[in-house]
């Protein structure tokens, strides 16, 4: 019985963790709306670990430091699909630019 409750309450604070996600990456969509070009907005204002990416207004996808991967920051890029990049990039903007050529907006290598 009392693992029938944990699960119940480790699932109610999956829903939750996930609608204020939504609820927050809709607030910085809507900053992000009227912008033209390739733009970042933090997820959390007081931290840049998660940003969101658009390109003219369109929502790409967003890029996160990846804690992982060892000293010195990393970023991946992830498309609103939700499949990451495989590469990890030196930088968030090098992450967005890669998301933005990934969706065709942006044409930075030969």
């Amino acid at each position: 019985m009392r693992d029938d409750a944990e699960r119940a309450v480790q699932s109610a604070e999956r829903i939750i963790w996930a609608a204020g996600w939504r609820l927050q990456e809709g607030e910085v969509l809507r900053q992000l709306a009227g912008t033209m070009g390739l733009a970042r907005g933090r997820l959390d204002p007081r931290s840049d670990v998660i940003q969101l990416v658009t390109y003219d207004g369109e929502h790409l996808g967003h890029v996160r430091r990846d804690s992982s991967a060892g000293p010195g920051p990393e970023w991946v890029a992830v498309p609103k699909d939700g499949t990451r990049l495989r590469e990890p990039y030196v930088s968030a903007l090098a992450a967005a630019v890669a998301l933005a050529e990934l969706a065709g907006k942006m044409h930075t290598r030969p």
